[in-house]
């Protein structure tokens, strides 16, 4: 017997990061329309709101990772730019992860580093101040 694939806004929620901000990057149009027929609030779906922010984090150079890297990952990863990435930064590394990637950028006189989670359907962002 085949496994029954969940509804969009399950698996939205259960891919949501837990104690970090971030923005959901939809990549496949058609889960828009998935989550308005479930009546998904989509004000719930981001806690990062600037879009400003996010365009220049877009516009960032990764370096991608495949989903191995982090797939059981008991302790922090440290990606050969630095960037640690935390087991509770990722809330599922299941199959619908692709890559990982990290990238730097300033923006307002602040620089940024951004990690992007790439999903089946969807990316997730976080964005955190260098210091």
């Amino acid at each position: 017997m085949a496994k029954q694939s969940l509804p969009i806004n399950e698996i939205i929620e259960s891919h949501k990061p837990k104690n970090f901000k971030y923005r959901f990057i939809i990549t496949d149009e058609s889960v828009y329309d998935e989550l308005q027929s479930l009546q998904y609030d989509l004000s719930n779906l981001d806690t990062i709101n600037d879009d400003e922010l996010i365009q220049e984090a877009l516009k960032a150079d990764y370096t991608w990772y495949e989903r191995d890297v982090v797939k059981r990952a008991k302790e922090p990863t440290i990606f050969e730019n630095g960037v640690i990435l935390s087991k509770k930064m990722v809330t599922k590394t299941d199959k619908k992860l692709i890559k990982i990637g990290t990238g730097f950028f300033e923006f307002r006189n602040l620089r940024y580093v951004s990690i992007r989670m790439v999903y089946e359907r969807f990316d997730i962002i976080e964005i955190f101040i260098m210091t």
